[in-house]
């Protein structure tokens, strides 16, 4: 059984999310993602960070929070 590991650079994973890419470098530096990659050139996103971000967003436009309060809420949810 093989499996696929899908992977996205910074442009295609901001066109798969609708993020604006100053909002993507926002969210890594919050902690929200943590990309493959030293620097946004480099930086690689898997299944999972898409998911992320998607539940990140739809905090950001369901609760209007800030980055920062959004990283807490994704942190306290995962530890439920």
């Amino acid at each position: 059984m093989s499996s696929t590991y899908l992977q996205m650079n910074v442009l295609e994973f901001c066109q798969c999310t609708s993020l604006p890419q100053a909002w993507l470098v926002e969210i890594v530096e919050e902690g929200i993602l943590q990309p493959r990659g030293a620097s946004p050139e480099q930086w690689l996103f898997d299944e999972q960070a898409l998911a992320t971000a998607r539940r990140a967003l739809r905090l950001r436009q369901d609760l209007e929070l800030e980055w920062a309060a959004i990283a807490l809420a994704l942190q306290l949810l995962d530890e439920l």
